[in-house]
């Protein structure tokens, strides 16, 4: 019995210490936001929080348009994952029921769409939506962030469709179902757990993406949050606390939806794992 505490107060001293790891950045960022700039760019900053300053928030909440960038990002995050979502259920659905040499190059491209870096087509993204005159655009955005989203989610779930029995589907056929309403009112229901994980990981992606912000948005009231954190670093000078300020609000919206998503997440994870 005493050998197994002190495996369980091991490996409690281990969770603990890889969780101060983790969130020693949010702490960091949080305590950089109420330290002076004057402490940071010190040569010893404090590791406590020794004199408070809550300047940065009201200097980014007051002369900052973050509710316009707030909104820009909850638009474009929104609308991407949802219709991204859409998109992967039916190509997650393909990939896992039907094997066909098409669907098996499909399913190779999509993989290799999301290996590809970013930086190495940003070049010629900008050059197609400029044709198509879509720069500085919601739409451009939205449909980049759809792009990105796809690849991930409709992988996703085919690991998820793959744990369900094909003897559901054949028996809803038996019942009269053609493949539509075996997909609907068989198939989605058992995966409701893993369209929940799917989506919030989508939201993510969609809620930290920069670089084709800002490539395809020159203008300000087209920013997303990440580009106007951006903003705060100037040409001969950084405001650390401002940018620290506004990091902390931007990841609010995303913690105060991950404690309420938070249980159909690890739900997903947990249900895959089984069925796998």
């Amino acid at each position: 019995m005493t050998h197994r505490k002190l495996r369980r107060s091991g490996l409690y001293l281990l969770l603990i210490a890889l969780l101060v790891v983790l969130l020693f950045p949010i702490y960091w960022t949080f305590q950089s936001s109420i330290t002076p700039s004057r402490l940071i760019l010190s040569t010893n900053p404090p590791l406590l929080p020794i004199e408070l300053d809550m300047t940065a928030y009201a200097d980014v909440i007051l002369r900052r348009p973050i509710l316009l960038w707030l909104g820009n990002t909850m638009l474009i995050s929104i609308v991407a994952t949802f219709v991204g979502i859409v998109l992967s259920l039916l190509a997650g659905y393909s990939l896992s029921r039907f094997r066909t040499a098409g669907n098996k190059i499909m399913g190779f491209l999509l993989l290799l769409s999301r290996m590809l870096p970013a930086s190495l087509i940003v070049i010629p993204v900008y050059m197609m939506f400029s044709g198509a005159k879509m720069i500085n655009s919601y739409t451009a955005l939205i449909l980049m962030n759809i792009t990105n989203i796809i690849p991930f989610s409709a992988w996703m779930m085919k690991g998820y469709y793959d744990s369900i029995p094909r003897e559901l589907e054949e028996a809803a056929n038996i019942d009269g179902c053609n493949w539509y309403g075996a997909f609907t009112k068989v198939v989605l229901p058992l995966t409701l757990p893993g369209i929940a994980a799917v989506s919030i990981y989508s939201l993510i992606l969609c809620w930290n993406e920069f670089l084709y912000a800002r490539t395809l948005a020159y203008d300000q009231a087209r920013w997303v949050f990440t580009v106007g954190l951006a903003s705060f670093i100037g040409e001969h000078s950084i405001n650390w606390s401002q940018i620290m300020a506004g990091g902390i609000l931007f990841i609010i919206p995303l913690v105060i939806a991950f404690v309420f998503l938070e249980p159909f997440l690890v739900g997903g994870l947990a249900s895959g794992s089984v069925k796998g």
